[in-house]
């Protein structure tokens, strides 16, 4: 199955929602979870895995934008004005950013097969990681923009939670895929994301957050660029 088989585009505003797919062998939706083959966890994987392949509902859309103005900590992108210095640091050489929600969907949820399952959270995040990294190969596959560089709202002090709500208005109409923000800016479903890719090399906003000890951490924090960046030391 194609990647234009699973995806609906509006050509006008540049803007793909994208339906993602699931048929994923055993193997491969083991790896995503972590799991290695022959442990008692990869049989529960087999065993769930027709239920996954049928329930599971991972979704995106991405978006070009513009980015107008980049100036001491704040950015402006189609005319919205984010205070950061994260993101000011990173879009300052950048004209054309993709913007992106993503989203594991709650179709286990919905699914009573899984009410009570304790690898259910296991399943979602799996389902994440895929959406995430399948958009970002559409990007370079598609458009040929490295996209693998991305910020996150939240995920720093510096860019907190609530500037979401401005990035779901630039991005619009996203509850066509399901996802919604409560009244702080959080993303419902839970295994959810949004973000603005760059090309660069990779950075994730993990190298400069300083809860050393998250068991999500996908970047080892680097210390010489948070005083860079902030002026100070972590």
């Amino acid at each position: 199955m194609t990647v234009e088989q699973n995806q609906t585009t509006e050509r006008g505003s540049e803007r793909i929602v994208l339906r993602i797919p699931t048929d994923f062998t055993a193997e491969e939706f083991a790896r995503l979870c972590r799991v290695k083959p022959g442990s008692s966890a990869f049989e529960e994987i087999e065993d769930a895995l027709p239920l996954i392949r049928q329930y599971a509902s991972p979704k995106a859309i991405i978006k070009w934008a513009n980015v107008d103005r980049v100036a001491d900590d704040e950015t402006t992108i189609e005319g919205v004005t984010f205070h950061s210095k994260v993101v000011a640091d990173k879009l300052r050489d950048t004209p054309r950013v993709f913007l992106s929600v993503v989203t594991a969907g709650d179709g286990l949820e919905r699914c009573g097969e899984f009410e009570g399952d304790p690898f259910l959270n296991t399943y979602d995040g799996a389902l994440l990681f895929h959406a995430s990294m399948y958009v970002v190969n559409y990007m370079k596959e598609k458009f040929g923009f490295d996209g693998s560089s991305s910020l996150n709202p939240g995920s720093l002090p510096d860019w907190p939670i609530d500037n979401n709500f401005a990035l779901f208005d630039m991005i619009g109409n996203v509850d066509e895929i399901g996802v919604t923000l409560n009244e702080a800016g959080y993303i419902k479903p839970w295994n959810s994301g949004s973000h603005i890719h760059f090309s660069g090399d990779g950075y994730q906003n993990c190298s400069l957050c300083r809860k050393y000890s998250c068991v999500g951490r996908r970047a080892r924090f680097n210390r010489a660029e948070y005083i860079r960046i902030f002026g100070t030391e972590p």
